[in-house]
């Protein structure tokens, strides 16, 4: 099995960086200059979530690959359909004080017989290496461009292995559909500050964060969606629908039932997580 790793050094929070790899735009425009047609199958123009498959065509070469993984920290895919016998391509990101290591690596075996040895050595080792490069400088400039992006908080409040969700009422378009709750981060405010005023404006109750969850969310109004975890300050309190139609307590089962907003849909697998 042949292997074969790049690094790079991404001035951009590691949250960011993870969004800028799971965008459809890395794996599509990102390969476009080496004559690499990438396309997603399942989705356009968002974040891949595992069991997105995506198709790469060069030169009458066609694969087909599958997410299996998308962390915060980590993006891994499998070959589903090809002309090879297996490839494995897995990303890890680690944050280096203000900036994020990227470290790709891709593993593949070739047909059997001295024509997929020959193609393996001959084209096959300066193809990945020059496709590795390139998804490097594609998610640098996504993810630099990100970076300084104001931030909307997100609070996946758990309690009693139940996660609240909460039904827009407006707009129209949105009215009838859920999220998270959370918003803007004020100036002068930190993203904990946030949380916490979000969460008593929004639910009536006092909550207390926890953690973070999953990677960024890039925005349409050119702002940045970034989760944390919150539990309740007194386990007593029961949050109401202060500005929404509806609040409601789910379970992992309950998640995928739910018409939410695809801002937040992108984060469902790392919910069923939080509350396994």
């Amino acid at each position: 099995m042949a292997v074969l790793r790049n690094t790079g050094l991404i001035e951009a929070p590691l949250a960011t960086v993870g969004a800028a790899l799971r965008h459809t735009r890395t794996a599509e425009a990102g390969l476009a200059a080496l004559g690499i047609r990438g396309e997603a199958l399942t989705r356009a123009d968002s974040l891949l979530v595992p069991g997105d498959e995506l198709a790469f065509r060069l030169a009458g070469l066609s694969l087909t690959t599958r997410i299996v993984r998308a962390d915060a920290d980590r993006l891994s895919s499998v070959l589903v359909g090809g002309p090879l016998r297996r490839l494995e391509h897995d990303t890890v990101l680690a944050q280096v004080g203000p900036r994020t290591l990227l470290t790709d690596s891709v593993r593949w075996t070739t047909p059997l017989g001295p024509l997929g040895r020959v193609g393996d050595v001959v084209l096959g080792r300066k193809l990945v290496l020059d496709v590795l490069a390139a998804r490097v400088r594609a998610v640098r400039e996504l993810a630099e461009s990100w970076a300084s992006r104001p931030v909307v908080v997100g609070t996946a409040l758990v309690h009693e292995g139940r996660l609240l969700a909460q039904q827009r009422g407006y707009p129209a378009a949105h009215a009838g559909r859920w999220e998270l709750p959370g918003g803007r981060v004020e100036p002068g405010e930190t993203e904990s500050d946030a949380v916490v005023r979000e969460c008593r404006e929004e639910l009536d109750v006092e909550v207390r964060p926890t953690g973070r969850l999953g990677t960024d969310v890039p925005l349409d109004n050119g702002m940045l969606l970034r989760i944390h975890t919150a539990e309740l300050v007194d386990a007593g309190q029961v949050p109401r629908a202060v500005e929404h139609r509806e609040v409601r307590w789910l379970t992992a089962a309950d998640l995928p039932a739910l018409d939410w907003l695809d801002t937040d849909r992108v984060l469902l697998h790392h919910l069923r997580e939080l509350l396994r």
